[in-house]
């Protein structure tokens, strides 16, 4: 469902446990307040060396971060927004703010149906298919949910 691309100079995320640990601390907070199977969560991160990335048409003289952030199916409600980015900014600052780098992010929403994993729609947010999937880890496809009735 979240899919995180964090663009970032070359000086920011040099070592694989500072990637670990954000990639770890945006999966926990997807799994503990909205229930999401941690394979639904996907963090890519993308380097850029020094000459490849430009804020405002010039090097940034100090690290900096891009984040995109897609969800897909629970789509959050405008009322909602305060909430939602203010809990991304307390995932985000003891890996970036505390940091000292320049940040932003932005979010996207994307429907259910056009989302597919392994070939398979996934199932409605709070659906008994959804909590086969949390609780397995994986896709559940079509096939073994009728297995699993007529047994």
């Amino acid at each position: 469902m979240p899919l995180w691309n964090i663009y970032h100079t070359e000086s920011a995320f040099q070592d694989e446990d500072s990637r670990k640990a954000l990639s770890k601390a945006i999966t926990d907070m997807y799994v503990n307040n909205v229930g999401l199977p941690p394979f639904y969560v996907v963090v890519v991160f993308e380097p850029f060396p020094k000459g490849k990335l430009y804020v405002g048409g010039d090097h940034p003289k100090k690290p900096f971060v891009r984040i995109t952030i897609a969800h897909i199916a629970k789509v959050t409600e405008e009322k909602d927004y305060p909430k939602l980015t203010s809990g991304l900014d307390k995932v985000l600052e003891p890996h970036i703010a505390a940091k000292g780098y320049d940040w932003e992010y932005h979010i996207d929403h994307t429907p259910l149906k056009l989302w597919k994993v392994n070939g398979v729609y996934a199932p409605e947010f709070g659906s008994s298919e959804m909590e086969l999937w949390k609780l397995h880890n994986r896709v559940i496809h079509p096939e073994e949910l009728t297995i699993k009735s007529t047994s």
